[in-house]
């Protein structure tokens, strides 16, 4: 057996059996009826318990083991005495090799007839130890244990599903950290407050991961696909920020000569202390509007609970890194020559905005009349969506 199999379901070939093809005629020269046949061979099929034997400090269990194994056992099982002569089976039937009735045909590539098992996985299992288990004892039973004529061959395996989804899983979650890392140096245009902000993504989904496992609960596609790396580090972000704001104007109140020689650990803390209160509520609502999720009963609760688990972990995770770690590393890191500096894109997105919030603050009931036409507009084409329980899974498997 194999840890963590649940049941193995089976299709096609033959179901073994042993036929007695009763011949009525010799039924009646004996003078027995197929009842008698039929319970005769019943009886002979069956393992009985006996008593204990008890010797020493040692208990023997008697028994007797009468199941039926081959042609010649059923051939010679006794079926009643006449006059002290035992009629067995063979004089009564054909006994023979057969099936039972067919009720479909499994074919795979060039050949018609083969026998095709499922394996079905049990819940809470981990895929990577079953399957590398299963493929394990399939290599032992082929080498040892099967005839030379058979074979199993595995010809659908779920490791490649399960590989695919973490690898892409994996990447993409690369991929959002590079990118929002990324965006933040741009925006922030300083490699210290970029690498503050960046390793709370990574301690967040550590301590996600952490949390999950402590409840008996793991990670799957719809989870981790619900993590959204701006939400995770906005908190994060607006503490570096007015940190950094803070020392930039302290350096250009006392000169930057003077500003790299003070201390300012007084400065961050107070400034961590003003930014705590709106980063602490800024992730409390989000994590409340979880809660319903968490309510979910039956099908919807399986599915979707680890989504808002795994979600609320990391929000929970880089909340406590953004008001303990964040403010430790901007002591350590931003010790000299802080000072704001403003890019090409900055500039361009603050002219631009400005621009465009002048104009639309000089019309506002043009603005209010387009918002609402964009709103109506907009549940409107909400009516024509389509909905549908879960979308279809491409794994790039050809099954035929």
């Amino acid at each position: 057996a194999v840890s963590g199999v649940a049941d193995i379901v089976s299709f096609g070939g033959e179901v073994k059996t042993f036929e007695v093809s009763v011949n009525p005629h010799q039924l009646i020269n004996y003078g027995i009826t197929s009842l008698e046949l039929y319970d005769a061979i019943a009886k002979s099929n069956i393992n009985v318990g006996g008593d204990v034997i008890t010797k020493s400090s040692q208990a023997y269990v008697v028994r007797g083991i009468g199941l039926i194994n081959d042609l010649e056992e059923i051939r010679n099982i006794v079926v009643k005495n006449i006059n002290g002569t035992p009629v067995l089976v063979r004089h009564l039937a054909d006994v023979h090799e057969s099936c039972l009735p067919r009720l479909g045909q499994v074919g795979r590539m060039e050949e018609d007839d083969v026998v095709q098992g499922i394996i079905v996985m049990r819940k809470g299992e981990n895929p990577g130890e079953v399957i590398a288990a299963l493929k394990h004892k399939i290599a032992e039973l082929n080498t040892g244990i099967l005839p030379e004529d058979v074979e199993i061959v595995p010809f659908y395996d779920r490791e490649n599903l399960v590989n695919l989804a973490v690898h892409t899983v994996t990447h993409n979650l690369i991929e959002g950290i590079l990118l929002v890392t990324f965006i933040v140096l741009i925006f922030m245009a300083d490699w210290r407050t970029t690498v503050i902000v960046g390793i709370v993504i990574p301690l967040a989904l550590l301590f996600a991961f952490i949390c999950l496992r402590a409840m008996g609960m793991s990670a799957n596609l719809l989870s981790m696909g619900a993590i959204d790396f701006g939400i995770i580090i906005d908190g994060a972000v607006v503490m570096v920020e007015g940190v950094f704001v803070a020392l930039d104007r302290k350096a250009y109140e006392v000169g930057m000569p003077a500003f790299n020689r003070m201390s300012k650990m007084g400065l961050i803390r107070s400034t961590a202390k003003d930014k705590a209160k709106a980063v602490f509520f800024s992730k409390l609502i989000i994590i409340t509007a979880l809660v319903p999720i968490f309510s979910f009963q039956k099908v919807e609760g399986k599915m979707f609970s680890p989504l808002a688990y795994t979600l609320g972990f990391a929000l929970l995770g880089a909340l406590i890194f953004t008001l303990t770690l964040v403010p430790v590393l901007s002591s350590m890191l931003l010790k000299r020559d802080v000072r704001e500096r403003n890019n090409c894109i900055v500039r361009f997105i603050n002219e631009k905005a400005s621009l465009l919030f002048d104009r639309f603050h000089a019309r506002r009931s043009l603005t209010i009349g387009l918002s609402t036409v964009v709103a109506v507009f907009g549940l409107w084409l909400f009516t024509f969506l389509g909905t549908e329980f879960l979308p279809q899974l491409n794994e790039g498997s050809i099954y035929v």
